[in-house]
């Protein structure tokens, strides 16, 4: 016990410090309206609740939860299984666990990566702490903030692997790597990783390859499998309904740059040629990094060997993913787990660079490091003084900002809809459920004959129509208008409720 509170207290004070920098911002950004709810939150809210009470994985439809995997409500479930506290009060202290849990896991990978200064570890996590995308992950309830602590632990793990070849750390990993699938589909990428670090480890030979290989592949794809086995089972579909992407590989490459551009100084959507310029160096340089080290193998078993793998892998595979199937724009929430391998790549660069020069190429080199600190610390406090305009007024964006918790259309279903004698369908039916608490069905897909053949079967419907909830993966009310007429309306500020007849010739 001693040598643990001597970790965490003196070798690893810069984590404590930045642990206690990130607690007290999360504390602040949440003190509005409480943690951040998106859509895809109150799908692991109510899955989570249903776990908690009838141990029984579906959403506020009361469909079987598919399009994300178990894990997150699994845990949130257990906790709230064993707390009995409301899940939404307690998110904010296990958010700060969680970063503080990555915080001390990124100081121990830049300890081994030979960064002994505990001043220039500081910077670095400051600089991470800082990011927009980081505290935007952590001030929400997000798979994300779990994803990315069990990222770094399973590099340490796969690290202590690779330094003894011992079979019981590579299962470590391998279990690590399977609840990381749990927790969010893409960690398929660090199964890829994983397994590609063990084919070029040159100090197997192929058959302890081999044989390693399908333990860590077998081991790390069992509960996904799992998982996978399960959705197919209840719904025929291995991860729910997934739609033909509609962007092509040019364009998901522009927005991948825009978030480097959100997460660092380099300018903006209009103006790529520095994020062009910026990405491309930054590709040659984790390409060197990787290369120097699979060639040199007594470099091999470094936690750098292992990020700069995994950036290659997960950034090609959100390249690819969103090219063939639909889902939100690439944003800085989907590239997240990128931020924190390159910010390392980066610092050991800079800590190497600073330590092998000598005399003015040393101050040279530090000139450098601080102008890009001080330029990227610079930009990431006009960018949270920017959000903090809205934040301090209204909360974090989502369900529980003030405009949607005073929301007009929704204190009249509050109190009117027991009156409704027809089904109830939204463009939003997640805010219509958790800030309603009513069960309201979703619009049917474009690109789904089924849904809609389904849905122009009720001959009545209530449509609750926000003016900031449109989909256009989903019907609209224009294509409701032309199979059914309008008998009644209730106009509010943000929104309007229509009760519809179908039409009796069709």
């Amino acid at each position: 016990m001693k040598q643990t509170i001597q970790f965490l207290l003196l070798r690893h004070w810069d984590a404590l410090l930045a642990s206690a920098i990130g607690c007290i911002w999360i504390a602040f950004y949440t003190s509005k309206g409480g943690i951040g709810i998106s859509p895809d939150s109150v799908a692991y809210l109510s899955s989570a609740n249903h776990f908690a009470g009838s141990f029984r994985f579906s959403d506020y439809n009361n469909l079987p939860l598919v399009n994300f995997p178990l894990g997150y409500p699994f845990l949130l479930g257990g906790i709230k299984m064993v707390s009995g506290a409301n899940l939404l009060i307690l998110a904010p202290c296990l958010n700060a666990f969680l970063l503080a849990s990555a915080l001390y896991a990124v100081s121990f990978l830049l300890t081994e990566c030979g960064i002994q200064s505990g001043g220039f570890r500081l910077l670095i996590l400051l600089f991470i702490l800082s990011n927009p995308g980081i505290l935007e992950v952590y001030s929400m309830l997000w798979s994300e903030t779990v994803f990315l602590v069990l990222g770094l632990f399973f590099v340490i793990a796969f690290l202590h692997y690779l330094k003894t070849n011992s079979l019981s750390w590579l299962l470590w990993a391998a279990l690590i790597v399977s609840f990381t699938c749990m927790v969010r589909y893409v960690g398929v990428t660090w199964i890829i990783t994983g397994g590609i670090l063990i084919l070029f480890n040159a100090r197997l030979n192929w058959q302890l390859k081999l044989k390693h290989a399908l333990v860590f592949g077998i081991t790390g794809s069992s509960l996904p499998l799992l998982n996978t086995l399960r959705n197919y089972w209840v719904t025929d579909t291995i991860a729910g309904v997934r739609q033909t992407s509609l962007k092509s590989f040019t364009s998901n490459l522009e927005d991948f740059l825009n978030v480097l551009g959100y997460w660092f100084p380099l300018g903006n959507a209009e103006n790529q040629s520095l994020l062009i310029i910026f990405g491309t160096l930054l590709l040659l340089l984790i390409i060197v990094l990787l290369g120097f080290r699979f060639i040199q193998q007594q470099f091999y078993n470094s936690p750098i060997t292992i990020i700069s793998l995994f950036t290659l892998v997960y950034g090609g595979f959100m390249l690819f993913i969103a090219s063939v199937s639909r889902f939100e724009t690439l944003s800085s929430r989907l590239l997240i787990p990128l931020y924190i391998p390159i910010i390392m790549l980066i610092a050991h660069s800079f800590y190497s660079w600073i330590s092998k020069n000598t005399q003015y190429k040393k101050w040279l080199s530090i000139a450098v490091f601080l102008g890009g600190y001080t330029a990227g610390a610079q930009y990431h406090y006009q960018t949270h003084a920017f959000n903090w305009e809205g934040i301090g007024y209204a909360g974090i964006p989502g369900y529980t900002d003030m405009h949607w918790k005073s929301s007009s259309l929704l204190q009249f279903m509050k109190s009117h809809h027991q009156q409704y004698q027809a089904p109830i369908y939204s463009n939003a039916n997640d805010a219509v459920f958790f800030l309603a608490d009513i069960k309201a069905n979703p619009l049917p897909h474009k690109d789904i004959p089924s849904e809609i053949n389904d849905f122009l079967k009720t001959p009545h419907i209530y449509l609750v129509w926000f003016v900031y909830g449109k989909n256009n993966d989903l019907i609209d009310d224009t294509f409701i208008r032309k199979h059914y007429h309008q008998t009644n309306e209730w106009q509010f500020k943000d929104g309007s409720i229509f009760y519809f007849t179908r039409n009796q010739q069709q």
